[in-house]
């Protein structure tokens, strides 16, 4: 059975430099059952519309299977349909962030046929046999399916609680040297977490060593649910960095994990291992503040650890509070320090127009900035489906389909969450990346309406911030 597996294109503004690494490990899934797998990279490859169709209707298949994020939605649906006309018997499942958070959509506004929700190896497996052997979809847990004139929901599939037994990505099914050649936070590919200057990076690869979050930030989706954080073991992690160093040559290692950090026992395990190993490379990963501690990082320093992102967010304190954050603006400043010290270049991101935004929030972010030596800009706070704030901000929405299509590069405006007019809001988001004070602006009436705005009260900012719930 041929099972064609599609990588949707995403920021297109961007070189390609991660790849589809779920979508790869479902295809050697796939391959160690017995199945014939193919992946069709249109983020890599980013041919035309036409040309899309003209690769598709060339090939031999028997299910096709899409992958995406929430911002794929405008794209799937257009390919979606397009599929149907050109293999009209060939069932279409979609899995990823989008089927998993808004299959409603899917299914009312495409002729798509099964939803995978959450995690995909073992689902889609399943289904393909299903499919396969004509079998009841009823059975196969964690998917959404068209059944007739309704959509049937089946019973939710419990996470893989080992995610060692996930085969490594079937790396020789993508256009590996597309993504070898462009680096991953490098300034190169064109995305928002560039290297400092001198630091050169000839081939790179990403790996994710865990999934899901210990942390329950309000602006976070979790594919894989909230609290359920698990981690490969260390030794399994360094098994792939050897494959990848002899496959390809790799000399620098991501680690795009939400928080590779979170487990300092597995950590220092996989330093352990990785110094025993000596690979010619480098590698970053992400991290928290609260993970920060000097002598973790001095030691990740010493295995060649050369990079750390930080999502800061915020120099407020009452803005941290609102999201949730579980840090807080002293342990921001402290982990900026350590990382330095360590010789670690600390990459942060921070988010701009979070519900409770003022004058006075902005000039602290950038007091923060200031006092750390930080020039990075910031991501406007957008409410994706699935977060605690899309559910509050449901008002201010609107459409679903109307916002979903307007989601795209984290960098683009696509909602007002504060008391701001939009006017104001870019002038004072110009000033904050260009860290230009903005605390003179209040006493000329600029932004006054940034306090009180019926959002920010039924977001409940101003309970949470006299919390002080900031552990």
């Amino acid at each position: 059975m041929r099972v064609l597996l599609i990588n949707s294109p995403i920021r297109l503004d961007a070189r390609p430099n991660c790849i589809p690494y779920g979508l790869a490990t479902m295809a050697s899934t796939l391959r160690m059952a017995g199945y014939e797998p193919e992946i069709l990279d249109l983020n890599a490859l980013r041919p035309c519309g036409e040309d899309i169709l003209q690769i598709i209707g060339s090939k031999e298949y028997h299910v096709v299977g899409i992958s995406g994020l929430i911002t794929t939605y405008g794209f799937q649906k257009w390919l979606i349909p397009e599929l149907k006309r050109i293999n009209p018997d060939v069932p279409i499942i979609s899995g990823g962030g989008l089927a998993t958070c808004s299959s409603d959509l899917l299914f009312e506004r495409t002729p798509l046929d099964i939803a995978v929700i959450g995690e995909g190896e073992v689902t889609m497996l399943q289904a393909c046999r299903a499919l396969e052997n004509g079998s009841d979809l009823h059975r196969v847990a964690g998917i959404r399916f068209r059944d007739g004139a309704s959509i049937t929901t089946t019973a939710r599939r419990k996470n893989i609680p080992d995610l060692d037994t996930i085969p490594f990505p079937a790396w020789d099914l993508l256009p590996m040297e597309i993504y070898l050649r462009n680096p991953i936070w490098g300034d190169v590919a064109g995305n928002s977490s560039g290297f400092r200057k001198g630091v050169r990076v000839f081939r790179s690869m990403n790996i994710i060593s865990s999934r899901g979050c210990p942390f329950s930030c309000n602006y976070c989706y979790h594919l894989f649910g909230r609290s359920s954080y698990r981690f490969r073991s260390a030794q399994n992690v360094v098994e792939e960095v050897e494959a990848l160093v002899d496959l390809y040559g790799t000399d620098f290692i991501g680690f795009v994990d939400d928080n590779m950090m979170a487990s300092e026992k597995r950590l220092l395990e996989f330093c352990d291992l990785l110094e025993r190993k000596n690979f010619p490379i480098t590698w970053g990963c992400h991290g928290r503040v609260t993970s920060a501690k000097p002598h973790i990082l001095r030691r990740m320093a010493e295995v060649g650890c050369v990079w750390i992102g930080y999502g800061i967010e915020s120099g407020s304190q009452e803005i941290l509070n609102a999201m949730n954050k579980k840090a807080t603006v002293a342990q921001a400043k402290e982990a900026i320090r350590n990382t330095r010290k360590a010789g670690i270049y600390p990459n942060t991101t921070f988010i701009f127009g979070y519900p409770g935004e003022s004058v006075r929030t902005i000039q602290e972010t950038i007091d923060f900035k200031k006092e750390m030596a930080i020039e990075c800009g910031s991501f406007f706070a957008t409410p994706y489906p699935g977060t605690p704030l899309c559910q509050k901000a449901k008002e201010r929405i609107g459409d679903e389909e109307e916002f979903i299509r307007s989601l795209g590069n984290a960098t683009e405006f696509t909602i007002n969450l504060t008391g701001f007019a939009d006017e104001e809001l870019f002038r004072l988001k110009r000033a904050m990346d260009d860290n230009s004070d903005v605390a003179g602006l209040a006493e000329c009436g600029f932004g006054s309406q940034a306090a009180g705005s019926h959002f920010e009260k039924s977001m409940g900012t101003q309970a949470c911030a006299a919390s002080g719930n900031h552990s």
